[in-house]
């Protein structure tokens, strides 16, 4: 008997606050621009295509939408940033609206495998040098809606936003 009374005394504020909360829902998708192949190097420009539902009977007006597009390094692994920016929209009730984020690009340099020379331990089979590829490609996204400095929806790729907080704070001191 007092578990229970503790569990609800307990969840009852947590009701409160999802009582008070936005039902904003975001679908993001990473829509390719178009994309050109230079010799070895491909180039491909892309933008985040941004879907907002609404299901809240009250209207956001002034509302920000950041957005930060994330990128890794084929050779390494590590993660950085490969676009970031905001816009000021207002978002009507019981609606649907599209935004699009500003264009970015990845670029690809196909590695090389090139045979050096026989080898001399097994003449019947030669050795390769092997360049492995290089540059960027897309990872994920972290999306953000506030207002008024209070955060009303967010979306973001599975485990980025815990990876990327290093990379992310030290693009707000600036």
């Amino acid at each position: 008997m007092k578990r229970s009374i503790l569990i609800l005394v307990a969840a009852l504020p947590m009701l409160s606050t999802l009582a008070g909360a936005a039902d904003i829902r975001l679908k993001v998708k990473n829509a390719t621009l178009g994309s050109e192949r230079k010799g070895d190097t491909r180039k491909s420009q892309r933008q985040l295509k941004i879907e907002i539902d609404n299901r809240d009977r009250e209207d956001y007006e002034g509302v920000t939408l950041e957005w930060v597009v994330i990128a890794r390094d084929i050779r390494n692994r590590k993660l950085s940033i490969a676009s970031r920016g905001s816009k000021q929209i207002d978002i009507p009730a019981d609606d649907e609206m599209e935004v699009s984020s500003s264009p970015y690009s990845f670029s690809k340099k196909e590695g090389e495998v090139r045979e050096i020379r026989e080898n001399r331990f097994r003449p019947d089979r030669p050795q390769f040098d092997v360049e492995p590829d290089s540059g960027t490609r897309y990872a994920g996204y972290i999306i953000i809606l506030t207002k008024d400095e209070e955060v009303i929806a967010e979306a973001a790729t599975s485990g980025m936003k815990k990876r990327m907080a290093p990379l992310l704070s030290k693009g707000k001191k600036k």
